[in-house]
């Protein structure tokens, strides 16, 4: 493996942070944090709590891949990109339980979106705001989660090969699937984005039980394919990858 090569796949993988220490440290104190504010917000009164905390994990996300792809140009200036894969061989490496993943989750939130707007009413109740109002935010939350993972799907489908030899092009593989799962969550908007199971009213049991079932597939789906990426690709090719 040349010196470019060693080089360019440093860039790349350093870019995700493969390989370093966990901040433990930082973790505790978010959780701490969390665990505070959680406690300070419990008695006010605002709609879209779970929409705050999808958005904010889309945000957070989003920033992370935004920082990655800075680095993805840089990489880009190293060697010279080739044509993206076709569709097809890009959806192989990225995993069709992924893909399925998605479409399942934004699909099928649309529709309890939907429905769970046709099915509440129009009092407040305990609250100042109306659920239709809730489900609006809700469905908004949702629609911002489809564009982040469009937008970061999009690029691993479609982003040219970067890449100069054999082994950096199956490192360029393994980084397209990875990329989906590490910048994207199917799961969190599943759950935390749906306004069936966020929402303080007691809906049908049908409607439960639906919401309930499509939290589990989505996620059981998810950890499917991050699994199957994992053992697809448990080993980088032999090379000598710097120090």
């Amino acid at each position: 493996m040349y010196h470019g090569t060693w080089r360019l796949l440093a860039l790349r993988v350093g870019a995700r942070g493969y390989g370093l220490r966990e901040r433990s440290e930082q973790a505790v104190a978010v959780a701490v944090l969390g665990a505070y504010l959680s406690v300070f917000v419990a008695g006010i009164d605002f709609p879209g709590r779970g929409a705050f905390v999808a958005v904010s994990c889309t945000v957070a996300l989003l920033v992370r891949w935004w920082r990655m792809q800075r680095r993805e140009r840089l990489a880009e200036r190293l060697v010279p990109p080739g044509p993206p894969l076709p569709l097809r061989v890009a959806a192989r490496q990225v995993g069709w339980v992924y893909l399925s993943a998605v479409a399942v989750c934004f699909a099928g939130g649309a529709v309890l979106c939907a429905t769970t707007f046709l099915s509440v009413g129009q009092s407040t109740g305990k609250h100042w705001y109306s659920p239709p109002l809730e489900v609006t935010l809700q469905t908004m939350a949702l629609a911002v989660g489809a564009g982040a993972t469009a937008l970061v799907l999009g690029k691993a489908l479609r982003s040219p090969v970067i890449a100069e030899d054999e082994a950096s092009r199956l490192v360029d593989g393994v980084l397209r699937a990875e990329d989906v799962h590490r910048y994207t969550s199917c799961a969190v908007y599943a759950f935390f984005a749906v306004p069936v199971l966020m929402m303080d009213w007691q809906p049908s049991a049908l409607l439960e039980w639906t919401a309930w079932t499509y939290v589990a597939v989505v996620a059981a789906l998810e950890l499917t394919g991050r699994l199957l990426v994992h053992r697809r690709h448990r080993r980088l090719p032999p090379g000598f990858y710097g120090r």
